[in-house]
């Protein structure tokens, strides 16, 4: 074995993290902010590998792991997962100026893409003149090799921007994510980078799910344990008890080949908290389990927010919602970007009577994941009695998850309290097809009955349970 591999191996997975993003070239401030950790913490793991490498800089360390990531074996792994095509955008503008900014946007995205992310990222070059040559989705991606285009389009009324963006799947022709970015004119070159950064942000994570979601198996042995946990979390996203037990055998796995993994202890607690949710378990286990994995995350990441949202989800789980708020305010208080997070603190305010912080806090959820928490806003819109607003939130939740027990719940009781029987019934017969063995007592009973939403629903419920 090379020696430098060697010094490699025997950092802990935390400090080998801070060395990849080194290499990267990223500053301090922004390891800590892609890790969610302090600036403060992440000099103190610098100093620790810098003399568990025998270097005397972070430019040696770097070049140290550059070297060996560079090695033929290392960049074929890289190289076989999915590419990313960044095209350049369509400027509907025939200005210069217009064309200038479009082509500067491409170009950032591309290197952001090539910075931050895990898969290969066709050359800027190779993707010029692509769409002048036309075709579908599917077939640029063929021509380019890329599984994944990010395409846009940019527009000005002369005052301000219009950036359209969105990410297109070329196995499936489907497009995964779309996103409008409003911005002055004369603003443009101050919110570019960070305009970037969150489109790379955002349609990564989408990216993780799709490329990782196909084959449900159980992970093989060569498969390493970022890209199994990863594997897991697509999974346990499904909402589905046959992916959720296979999910668990993904983060089981990752766990077998890394201990402390953190991304795989959290992926636990999310499917024990589902089992107990969906009726899948029992419940005391499931609590139980999702409590253990908790206490795991906060113990090897006090610094992360992953441990202290589990930990407001167990207390929510069990119909303590009070004490389930000051965990959540600890995981945002870490990570002010975790907009599921922000979505279950709403929740927990808005049932124990905290209306107008609990609305600003789902607020936060769908700014940071637009589309992503419509059941938390059905969750919103029910407790304030604006009962067509939650079954239309309900409703969209379900096109893309039909198996989803919470959103089918609210579903019905939002069209029940509208006084829609028919819709309401609808939900109900729905619920009892994809979840004969529902329980709606045993539902119930994780949120508190005391609540005066919850006892909503338990009416609602009971009398269409009754009536079919």
């Amino acid at each position: 074995m090379h020696l430098g591999q060697a010094l490699i191996d025997r950092l802990s997975p935390r400090r080998r993290q801070v060395l990849e993003l080194i290499t990267k070239g990223l500053t301090n401030d922004e390891i800590a902010s892609a890790l969610v950790i302090s600036p403060t913490t992440v000099r103190t793991h610098i100093t620790t590998l810098l003399a568990a490498l025998e270097v005397t800089n972070r430019t040696e360390a770097a070049a140290l792991f550059a070297s060996l990531s560079a090695r033929p074996v290392e960049v074929e792994r890289i190289l076989a997962r999915p590419a990313i095509a960044v095209l350049p955008l369509e400027v509907l503008d025939e200005s210069a100026a217009a064309r200038l900014v479009g082509a500067g946007l491409s170009r950032d995205l591309g290197g952001l893409f090539s910075r931050w992310a895990c898969f290969p990222v066709i050359a800027h070059t190779s993707t010029v003149g692509v769409r002048a040559a036309g075709g579908t989705a599917q077939e640029i991606g063929q021509r380019l090799g890329a599984r994944f285009l990010v395409d846009g389009a940019l527009r000005t009324d002369g005052v301000g921007w219009r950036l359209l963006v969105r990410l297109d799947d070329t196995e499936s022709g489907l497009c995964l994510w779309s996103e409008d970015y409003d911005f002055d004119r004369c603003a443009l070159f101050s919110v570019q980078d960070d305009v970037c950064a969150k489109i790379v942000a955002a349609s990564y994570q989408v990216m993780m799910a799709h490329a990782l979601r196909p084959s449900r198996v159980q992970p093989g042995s060569d498969v390493a344990a970022w890209e199994s946990a990863h594997q897991g979390m697509a999974l346990q996203a499904l909402r589905e008890r046959d992916a959720n037990a296979q999910a668990q055998e993904c983060f089981g796995a990752a766990i077998a080949r890394e201990p402390g993994l953190v991304l795989a202890h959290f992926g636990l607690g999310l499917c024990h908290y589902d089992e107990s949710l969906n009726q899948w378990r029992s419940r005391e286990r499931a609590w139980e389990q999702l409590g253990l994995s908790a206490e795991r995350c906060i113990a090897l990441a006090p610094h992360a927010a992953e441990g202290y949202f589990l930990l407001g989800r167990y207390w929510q789980a069990r119909g303590e919602h009070q004490r389930g708020q000051a965990p959540l305010e600890a995981a945002i208080g870490r990570n002010p970007s975790f907009a599921a997070g922000h979505a279950l603190l709403g929740q927990v305010l808005l049932l124990t009577g905290q209306v107008d912080e609990g609305i600003a806090r789902m607020k936060h959820a769908t700014r940071l994941g637009p589309g992503a928490f419509v059941a938390g806003l059905a969750v919103a819109h029910f407790l304030r009695n604006e009962n067509a607003e939650a079954l239309a939130a309900a409703e969209r939740a379900l096109v893309s998850r039909p198996d989803y027990t919470f959103a089918r719940v609210l579903a019905a009781a939002s069209a029940y309290w509208q006084g829609d029987e028919i819709r309401a019934a609808q939900h109900a017969h729905e619920l009892q097809r994809r979840h004969s063995a529902f329980e709606p007592e045993r539902f119930l009973e994780s949120f508190g009955t005391r609540f005066d939403g919850v006892n909503r629903i338990a009416v609602a419920l009971r009398a269409l349970i009754d009536l079919s």
